[in-house]
Order: structure tokens, then sequence, then C-alpha cells
């Protein structure tokens, strides 16, 4: 097939529509999503006056309560500033603080810009809570986890703000060399209850919308949610999605210029340029809306404020989605929803991107990183070190109060899925732009498999 340029892309577009309307024939049945408060901040939530480690100790609060300890163990130091008269093998829950040499700071001038990876053997790890912090020692300790698969870690696997209990032996004045850390146990598992049909989720992340390049790709993916692509076995599928999802990264990233660049921009280019990138996408979710019901995340891509939690896209830009529906929805990032009965938790990726930034986890598969957030029973840990988010005075939102049915993270490398539970399903969805990769979950069994669009 010849590729096109994109000379006129709602040409291309209407064509389309004009032939799926022919085609389309099955009545499909969309699910209401019921979106949760946890991640809409009120204005009062949002003062940049209060003080980040609000956050940090409502986060130690929450979780410090779901480790199984014994009080009456002399082992157990309930205070870290009490271990200074503590000698032999002592247990302690507080958040890990990681000091690194490279990590990047916002007001240092002499940073290396272009530096990727910030771990280095200087890394140094801390324990602290309310009442002060302690070095640890950490090389070849046991990490037990919730789901019994324990593994050896040292400091390069950690990152800031993970709550979790050490249990070692005190070497030196206010530093432990750690044997074993302990997570916090999980919460219930959640009830998976059974639709009166067979009815398909579909996660879609990193369009990374270019108006200046082909459109072939983001036609055929159309092409296959009206299902007009495919008919051989499994051609039902199209017809039995009753959700789209797409997980942020919509528009493709504008190029990063210099100051001396700036001066001499054309301005008026580079608005052209977003504002044909803005109405191509706004006609790719105009045809799906028609046949199914659509709901959008920002990204770190979307002209919204990049601090955590993300507010929603506004629907000016979607003027033409509008004219047709108002039934496309908009997300938060993070986003908890229940679809059905479904309980849902999701990420555009920047939980997932930042950890593998401070940690050489960036090694392991995406869909496991995203397993671990479940286990420190917290979706963000590294904000708001390194992951800018709004400062907290009441509460940490990111900490993970109960288990979701699907548990996704956009804008990864790869596709990756697994079963962390009964009845939880996690999933890596990569970037469409680059894998050309849709995810769908079988919103009965929580099955999931991905689907490849050339």
């Amino acid at each position: 097939m010849e590729v096109e340029t994109n000379t006129d892309m709602s040409f291309i577009l209407q064509k389309l529509k004009i032939n799926s309307e022919k085609k389309f024939k099955h009545q499909r049945i969309g699910l209401e999503i019921k979106q949760s408060i946890k991640f809409y901040l009120s204005p009062k939530n949002k003062q940049i006056k209060t003080q980040y480690s609000h956050i940090y100790y409502m986060r130690y609060l929450n979780l410090a309560k779901r480790f199984q300890i014994d009080r009456e163990d002399s082992q157990f130091i309930e205070l870290i500033q009490k271990i200074q008269n503590q000698q032999g093998t002592i247990k302690a829950i507080g958040t890990i603080f990681k000091e690194m040499k490279l990590k990047p700071y916002y007001f240092c001038q002499n940073q290396n810009k272009s530096l990727q990876d910030y771990v280095s053997n200087e890394d140094v790890c801390y324990l602290e809570d309310r009442s002060g912090r302690i070095k640890l020692q950490i090389n070849n300790a046991l990490l037990c986890l919730p789901n019994k698969k324990d593994k050896i870690i040292n400091v390069s696997d950690l990152v800031t703000g993970i709550t979790l209990m050490i249990e070692g032996q005190i070497v030196a004045n206010n530093i432990v060399k750690v044997e074993k850390i302990y997570l916090p146990t999980l919460p219930e598992t959640p009830m998976l209850k059974q639709l009166n049909s067979t009815q398909y989720l579909c996660l879609i992340s990193g369009l990374n919308y270019n108006a200046l390049e082909s459109t072939t790709k983001y036609r055929h993916m159309i092409d296959y949610l009206q299902g007009n692509l495919y008919s051989g076995e499994g051609s039902e599928i199209p017809y039995q999605i009753s959700q789209v999802i797409f997980l942020g990264n919509l528009y493709c990233k504008l190029e990063e210029t210099t100051e001396q660049q700036i001066l001499q921009q054309d301005f008026k280019g580079l608005y052209n340029k977003l504002q044909l990138n803005i109405k191509g996408v706004d006609e790719l979710i105009s045809q799906l809306i028609s046949i199914t019901p659509v709901a959008i995340m920002p990204g770190i891509n979307e002209p919204v404020s990049q601090m955590l939690p993300q507010t929603p896209l506004h629907k000016s830009h979607f003027p033409e989605t509008f004219d047709k529906s108002n039934q496309l929805v908009f997300l938060t990032n993070p986003t908890e929803f229940t679809l059905g009965d479904i309980k849902i938790l999701g990420t555009s990726g920047q939980n997932i991107q930042d950890i593998k930034k401070y940690s050489l986890v960036k090694n392991q598969e995406d869909v496991d990183i995203l397993e671990m957030t479940l286990f420190y029973g917290h979706i963000a840990p590294t904000a708001p070190d390194t992951l800018i988010s709004f400062p907290q005075q009441d509460q940490d939102p990111f900490v993970l109060q109960e288990l979701p049915n699907i548990y996704f993270a956009g804008n990864m490398q790869k596709f990756g899925t697994k079963m962390v539970t009964d009845n939880v399903r996690i999933v890596s969805v990569p970037a469409f732009s680059e894998t050309g990769t849709i995810c769908l979950i079988n919103l009965n069994t929580l099955e999931c498999f991905p689907v490849h669009i050339q």
C-alpha cells in the first residue's frame, strides 16, 4: 500500500467516515465511566505555599499501619531517633530518602542537562520518619514481597519516597546494615462482577500525532475500531468494545529550542503546527465517538499543568467531536474510575518513567515496575522529590487505598501484562506512534492481549 502524505487530512477522514457508515451494522453496548474525585484537587489543595513535608508525613501515617509487626517485639523501634540507644538487631519503619550525586536540582547552575543516567556507586539511602533519619547500608539485602517471590536488592534498586520496614544490625552510630526489607501488605482483593455479555476495554497511548507526517497508521487504527479492517477470526471483537481510553501524549512533542533560537522563532509557524495537530486529533476522535464511548487522559505533551495530578484537557480542543456528540469524557492523570462495576486505576506513564530514571530497574520490564508500585502501596513514590506534583496538606492522593481490577500505565516501551493476584490485571501500554499497538481487555475475564496495526 502506498504511504500517503498528509496533504488533506480532513478529506481522508471524511472518506473513511463515509465508507465505515456503509459497512457498520452492529449495535454496540457502551458502559458508563464513573470517575472518583480522588485526583480532582480543589483550589484550596493546590496552594503552592504548603510545604512538601506534609505529603511525606501523610504517606507515612497511611502506610505504617499496613506492616505486619508485633508492637511488643523488643527489636521493633517505633521512632527512629530511639535507635541511638540500641544495639544488635533492630526493626524500623520509615520512608526512603536516596542521596544521589548525579541527581539534577532546579537551582544548580552547573548541572549536566544531557546526563541520562543519574545512578552512581556513591548513592546513599537513609530511612526517615517524623523524628529523624538513619543511614542504611544495603548490600544484597533480601526484599520480602507480598507474592512470596523474594529477591536480592541493593541501593541502586530503590528510589526516594518508598515507605518500608527494615530489619538489620546496628554497625555504628545511626548506621544500620540492612538484612531484610518488608513492604506494606496489599489491600483486599477486589471482586469481579460478571457482565451480561462479552465486552472489551480498549487502551491506546502515545498517538504523538504529527500533522506533517504520514497518517496511514492512524487511519488503519480507526478502521479496525470501526470493524472495517479485518474479517478473519476475532473480527467480532471491535464490535464488542464498550470503551476506548487514550492514555496521554495525543500530540507530538514540540522541538526544544535554545534561548537564541526562540528569539528567531517563527511563532506563527509554530502556532500553526500546534493547531494542525490539535485539529487532526479532533478529527480522529470524532470518527470514534460516533460508534463507541471515548475517554481521554492528559500526558506530558498536552497543554495542561505538568504537576500531578494533571487536570483534564479542555473540550475546546475538540470542537468537531462535540458537534457530533457530548459523550467524550475527560479524565485526570492519574485517573481512578469504575466501568460498570469494574474498578480501574491508571496513569499516562510518568510515574514509571521517573522510577526508571533514578534506579537501575530501568533494565526491568515496564510491567514489573508497575507491579512493584502496587507492592509499595503507592503509585508514584518519587513524587514530589523528582516527579513534580502539587503540595498536599492533609493527604497523599497517590497512596493505594484499595486494589483495582485493572491497573495500567501508558506510553511504555512495549506491551506487557500479568495477573498480580485474583481479579487484578496490570498492563503496560506502549506508545502507538512507535509500536502500532493497542491493548484490549475482556471485562468479564480480564484477559488482555495486544493488537498490532501497521
